[in-house]
């Protein structure tokens, strides 16, 4: 009797250890298989939203190019909008702090008043650059906005240039070079920030 009973209580015991465990073990089970997995829920990185101080139209055709080589041997190669026509500007003799003119692109052919002009610089700081160059008198201007961009795999720097006695206007500088789009007035500067927007989108170092 007692061997009987002693067995039977052993028999209890064991059956309620299992059934004790299969339930942490069966709800640890579930939690690992229904978790929400990060890298599979992450959505995708999205593209970065534009600027509004920076509205980029759709880049303008491609007509000719810049630099080593051409008619404008500056140390970058660039695209210019279809009809914009590239002058060697070396000879001018306009430098200010550092930055000198090498090149002008006439927007007239193409129907727009106004130029890119293309300056170069020494050295690798594109913000004292840039800086040095809207501080000439005729030359830059007032900063309405500012931001620090890569442009052809280069640290830079974009700014957009108040209106004066012209148009407003957009400028960047990097890896050497400073790019200036102005335009007679707004509508003039609306008219090439296309040909500007190629001109930066499209420049090699």
């Amino acid at each position: 009797m007692r061997i009987t009973l002693l067995t039977t209580l052993v028999a209890s015991a064991i059956l309620l250890g299992a059934c004790g465990g299969d339930p942490a073990e069966d709800t640890t089970t579930s939690a690992a298989a229904t978790a929400p997995s990060n890298a599979a829920s992450a959505p995708a990185s999205a593209a970065p939203a534009g600027d509004p101080a920076f509205p980029d139209p759709a880049p303008a055709a491609a007509g000719g190019k810049i630099g080593p080589g051409t008619a404008c041997a500056i140390p970058a190669t660039l695209s210019t909008a279809a009809k914009w026509t590239p002058k060697d500007a070396s000879g001018a003799g306009m430098t200010a702090g550092g930055v000198t003119l090498r090149c002008e692109i006439d927007a007239k052919p193409a129907g727009v008043l106004g130029f890119i002009r293309v300056y170069t610089y020494a050295g690798g700081d594109a913000q004292q650059a840039l800086t040095a160059l809207l501080a000439a008198p005729g030359l830059g201007g007032k900063k309405s906005a500012e931001r620090q961009v890569t442009i052809g795999g280069k640290s830079g720097v974009e700014a957009g240039l108040a209106a004066e006695s012209s148009g407003p206007g957009r400028v960047f500088a990097a890896g050497g070079v400073v790019v200036v789009w102005r335009g007679l007035d707004e509508e003039e500067f609306t008219s090439g920030l296309p040909a500007y927007v190629l001109a930066r989108t499209s420049i090699t170092f």
